[in-house]
């Protein structure tokens, strides 16, 4: 029996390069991360893997860049947003990428760069764990305690 993949292989023959503006390179990204997440053979897992890391690579020096003149306007509300971007892992979720990225750096498979950097990811996310283990819950109010969640939501 055939298995039927429902992968899009456009995403490994998707152009892009140094000229590729940042808002395309940070959505190829965001396709790589999450097709790799769907997927379960492990040659396309690589191959995204690679696609993601070249993408990244291009990526990353153009963070301190001014945004190009072209997109102000994309990046201009007249409002204020309703929502920002944020990182809200649930706590299990978020106790896990901090136990496996402990567990990677037991196994000292890494070189010592790379181990720099995930020792620096796993700072950033424990300190953000214990902030969220440790945030307040509630808020007393004349009628009673109330959950903050469902003041902000």
């Amino acid at each position: 029996m055939a298995t039927i993949t429902t992968l899009d292989h456009s995403l490994f023959t998707a152009p892009f390069s140094h000229t590729t503006d940042f808002t395309e390179l940070a959505d190829h990204c965001e396709r790589f991360a999450h097709t790799l997440l769907e997927s379960d053979d492990p040659a396309e897992k690589l191959a995204l893997c690679a696609r993601l890391s070249a993408c990244l690579a291009l990526l990353q020096p153009t963070l301190n860049e001014p945004i190009p003149p072209h997109l102000v306007e994309r990046f201009t509300l007249n409002d204020l947003p309703s929502r920002l971007p944020a990182f809200e892992p649930e706590s299990e979720q978020l106790g896990q990428y901090c136990q496996t990225l402990t567990q990677l750096l037991i196994s000292n498979a890494l070189p010592s760069d790379m181990a720099k950097v995930m020792e620096g990811l796993l700072y950033e996310l424990v300190n953000f764990y214990a902030d969220t283990l440790n945030a307040p819950r509630w808020l007393q109010t004349l009628d009673g305690r109330v959950a903050i969640d469902a003041l902000i939501d």
